[in-house]
């Protein structure tokens, strides 16, 4: 039980990002504004329609490019709007029975989009999670935490229920270990994939003012004005090695 537990700590603290990420703080300033819906649900989704035409193959492409050993299908992204009314504005990364990637954006979030440029870095974005893969990353993270919570308290002489709690607390934990520097690392790959794809990222990362994120030990996203600082300082890198005459390159550690 106590090897296990080391190898689950070990699993757990080995699953890092993969691409480099700037080095800025998490007080970075953004000016925060609110958001009113300004276009109908029709005129959202031909908007998405628009954007993902030009940035499907991109992020395709770039996903093939940073992934060369893995099937076809892994990064054979499927795309899906949820016309549900009810639903919060919200976008995300998920894959379906057969383990192609689905990228899902809801009615909500596309009435609160204001331009091309915030589609085509949010659908990078979430193309990026598939490309670093965080969603495996995420599971074996919270099945190590749980493992090594549970086997912890199982050593320390800890009765079957404080076992059991101890398993679940580790798993939340370890599900959230890496989830704002995934989120860091996929506003990178995002960028990449939007300014690739003819759109200006730093424009599409306004959507951070309206959207906060949170210092929390817990949160699943890091602060909104840390996120824009990103996007930033990886265009300017971009904009760097186009004026010296290099191929921009998604940086890894």
């Amino acid at each position: 039980m106590r090897t296990s537990a080391v190898l689950a700590c070990l699993a757990l603290s080995a699953c890092g990002t993969v691409y480099a990420l700037p080095d800025v703080s998490e007080d970075a300033p953004i000016q925060a504004t609110k958001q009113e819906v300004v276009r109908s649900a029709n005129s959202g989704i031909a908007a998405f329609k628009r954007v993902a035409a030009r940035v499907e193959p991109v992020a395709q492409d770039t996903c093939r490019a940073e992934n060369p050993g893995k099937e076809r299908k892994y990064c054979d992204f499927v795309l899906n709007i949820d016309t549900r009314a009810d639903q919060p504005p919200n976008a995300f990364q998920s894959r379906d029975k057969n383990g192609r990637p689905v990228i899902t954006f809801n009615v909500a979030m596309l009435r609160t989009i204001r331009n091309d440029d915030e589609i085509a870095f949010i659908l990078g974005h979430e193309a990026g999670h598939q490309i670093a893969d965080h969603l495996g990353k995420t599971q074996g993270q919270a099945v190590g935490g749980g493992l090594a919570a549970g086997a912890l308290a199982s050593i320390l002489g800890a009765s079957d229920d404080t076992v059991r709690a101890a398993a679940s607390v580790g798993l939340l934990v370890g599900s959230r270990a890496y989830s704002k520097t995934y989120e860091l690392e996929a506003d990178v790959l995002g960028t990449y994939i939007a300014d690739r794809a003819g759109y200006d990222p730093r424009n599409g990362a306004r959507s951070f003012s309206r959207f906060q994120g949170s210092k929390s030990l817990l949160s699943t996203h890091p602060p909104s004005g840390q996120r824009l600082a990103t996007v930033n300082q990886v265009a300017m890198s971009i904009d760097a090695q186009r004026k010296s005459g290099r191929v921009p390159q998604i940086p890894r550690r």
